[in-house]
């Protein structure tokens, strides 16, 4: 078997079918259980006897598995149930074996196709309602594991702890996949808030090409905007296109990352065909595989954006301690992209280089020498390291404020906007809380490095850093993620998570080259601990969406009353300003229109929440003085809200600041539900 993979494959050990198969009945029992409080949830207990009844029965089913869990007792061939009180044994055969009987008989690539179109056709098709509730989704998945596990495995079901792993790996994966499949939608109008605006914004470094002006680039995020503007430059662009290629790279990217990284662990890559194809050939084959789609779930779990990967990518495939030059290269180019994206990514490939040379250089433990200058000596290179990075990323970072056209105040907005405390905790925005969700999403995996760091094999001085530098990472995702506008799930651990992946893997493989010679062979990972890391993927990556096919009605007759609207302001020598949906003009679905480059909903929606009165005092100024003849915005928020409501802070920024302002001038003459925006006039 491959170096890295034998290591790793070696220390998974076995697990008793008893303890298997009592997971199995306590995940059922959670699942079920948690499926009848959702049923109960909403006042109908106890006031509609069905539903009442319902929620009964699945509660009984749910305290019937946990008590097979209790008084399960597992033979080769049969399941034994034992009452402890009294000498009444039970012995039954086991109830999957019909199942297992059942699949035996069907050719296994028939049952395995069978299989996963059901399960996609129960998520996409007319029945896609009755799994729209998250635990419904779960239990789903759990079952189709279960199914998948007797196709997958040679041994009985008892005895089948990691193809039930595999299982639930590849069933997230594919779940993932046909998530992102509904972001390729066929209509014109933004998906959510901000996705036309990013398209425009990706257009402005072309924007002599689409609007014939020389724009500046927006002054947040320039490095995904530089990713996204590659289909912007082919002859006939469009949105559709957009969306394929922006979907393509949410994958892509962290698969990618996935592979650098095991490729530095597994000192041959993927297992490659043999003429004798052996067990230990086929095993290591799916080893791989499992740890590069857990590798994958693991970064999409966040997420981590896309376009932040080109920061670690360098790092990963070039970066060697024996040589130097591809080395620095590597990080002077990650740095650099770091330094145009986000603040908090611009320490992060100096950290991935000074990680992977802790990992790999063991401490010299020369006896001639003095402690301090060994200690000199090796970190040496971790600082240039980080001197190289740091003032890479921020020379990038300054080079990007030099072209942005905005001000010190804004471009640095992020070091002074509202810090929201409470959403660490769990709130209407976050029902786990940002803590507790983001420290659950990687606890598994902190245990089983823990399990490693805290061997005596180790200098401290490794140990620390690494330790440190996860600890740095962690802490300031969580500061991040309190920040007004930080979103509701867990991507400012972006870094974190990245990190953490690479070391990770390094410490699972066994890869690290140690300071002393181990008295042992490495201990066996803990079976629960590994079950853990497999579902609390499957859980963040689960969780955050649900799977839909993509809108495919393109909406004409609403482009044709909008194209009017349009029409009628600029014959009349009116400016139209649209502050969302400008994809609509840089994809050519409107037309005739000079772009009014101000004031676009995301730099409006920073104005409102960092309440920098210069823009938002001029913004109210050109609205008072009835500047634009036609306004196409966001549809106003009904009111202000509290902290029940999600996002309250920044829909109460945008209405105090920018809604009611703009329609104490203008009045709603057009409405258009299926973009969620509305055409404004001025009230004279």
């Amino acid at each position: 078997m491959t170096d890295g993979l034998d290591r790793f494959h070696r220390r998974l050990g076995e697990v008793s079918p008893r303890w298997f198969l009592r997971l199995i009945l306590i995940l059922a029992s959670l699942l079920t259980f948690w499926l009848a409080v959702h049923l109960g949830s909403g006042g109908v207990l106890f006031a509609f006897w069905r539903r009442t009844l319902l929620v009964f029965a699945v509660a009984g089913l749910a305290l019937a598995f946990l008590v097979f869990a209790w008084l399960l007792r597992v033979s080769e061939n049969t399941l034994q149930i034992q009452l402890r009180r009294g000498n009444i044994n039970v012995a039954v055969l086991s109830p999957l074996s019909p199942i297992s009987h059942l699949l035996s008989r069907i050719p296994r690539s028939l049952s395995l196709t069978i299989l996963v179109a059901f399960f996609v056709f129960l998520l996409l098709g007319p029945l896609s309602q009755t799994f729209q509730p998250l635990p419904a989704r779960f239990l789903l998945i759990f079952i189709a594991s279960v199914l998948l596990t007797f196709l997958l495995s040679s041994k009985p079901f008892h005895q089948s702890w990691p193809s039930f792993l595999l299982s639930f790996i590849l069933l997230s994966s594919l779940y993932q996949l046909i998530t992102n499949y509904q972001l390729l939608s066929l209509s014109p109008f933004s998906r959510g808030w901000s996705e036309g605006t990013r398209y425009y914004h990706a257009s402005l470094l072309l924007s002599e090409r689409y609007y014939g002006l020389s724009l500046p680039p927006f002054y947040q995020d320039l490095s995904r905007y530089v990713v996204e503007a590659v289909p912007l430059l082919l002859p006939n662009p469009s949105l559709w296109l957009e969306r394929l290629w922006e979907t393509s790279l949410t994958l892509l990217l962290p698969a990618l990352t996935s592979a650098l990284a095991l490729r530095r662990v597994v000192r041959n890559g993927i297992p490659r065909s043999t003429q004798t194809r052996t067990a230990e050939f086929y095993s290591a084959r799916v080893l791989w595989l499992a740890l590069f789609l857990w590798g994958t779930l693991y970064l999409l779990q966040g997420p981590v954006y896309f376009y932040l990967l080109f920061a670690a990518i360098p790092i990963l495939a070039f970066y060697h301690p024996q040589k130097p030059i591809p080395s620095i290269l590597a990080l002077l180019a990650a740095s650099f992209w770091a330094g145009i994206s986000r603040v908090n990514w611009m320490p992060i490939p100096a950290m991935l280089a000074i990680a992977l040379y802790l990992l790999e250089v063991p401490f010299s433990s020369s006896p001639n020498s003095n402690p301090l200058s060994r200690l000199l000596r090796y970190l040496a290179s971790p600082a240039l390291y980080a001197l190289l990075g740091l003032v890479t990323a921020y020379a990038a970072r300054q080079w990007y404020f030099s072209i942005s056209d905005i001000s010190p105040e804004m471009f640095n907005a992020a070091f002074w906007q509202l810090l929201l405390w409470y959403r660490l905790f769990p709130s209407a925005l976050q029902p786990l809380g940002i803590l507790p969700a983001g420290l659950l999403m990687t606890a598994p995996l902190i245990l089983l490095m823990w399990s490693h760091l805290r061997q005596n094999h180790w200098h401290w001085i490794r140990v620390a850093g690494l330790v440190s530098m996860l600890l740095i990472l962690l802490v300031g995702g969580f500061i991040v993620s309190a920040k007004i506008g930080g979103g509701s799930n867990l991507h400012n651990l972006d870094g974190y998570l990245t990190l953490s992946l690479v070391i990770g893997l390094t410490l699972l493989t066994d890869r690290f080259t140690p300071d002393l010679a181990r008295d042992a062979s490495p201990r066996a990972f803990s079976p629960l601990t590994i079950s853990l890391a497999i579902l609390a993927v499957t859980f963040f990556t689960v969780s955050t969406a649900f799977p839909s096919l993509p809108a495919r009605d393109r909406h004409e007759d609403s482009l044709a009353s909008l194209q009017q609207l349009v029409d009628e302001t600029v014959a009349a020598d009116g400016q139209v300003l649209f502050i969302s949906q400008r994809q609509l003009l840089t994809f050519g679905y409107i037309s005739g229109v000079p772009l009014v480059p101000e004031y676009d909903n995301i730099a409006l929606m920073e104005f409102a929440m960092s309440n920098y009165r210069p823009l938002i005092d001029q913004f109210h100024a050109d609205i008072a003085a009835h500047k634009y003849a036609l306004i196409i915005a966001p549809t106003p928020p009904g009111q202000l809200q509290t902290r029940d409501d999600p996002f309250a802070e920044e829909n109460n920024a945008w209405a105090r600041r920018v809604s009611i302002p703009m329609l104490r001038e203008y009045k709603i003459i057009a409405e258009f539900p299926e973009g969620d925006f509305v055409v404004l006039v001025p009230d004279e």
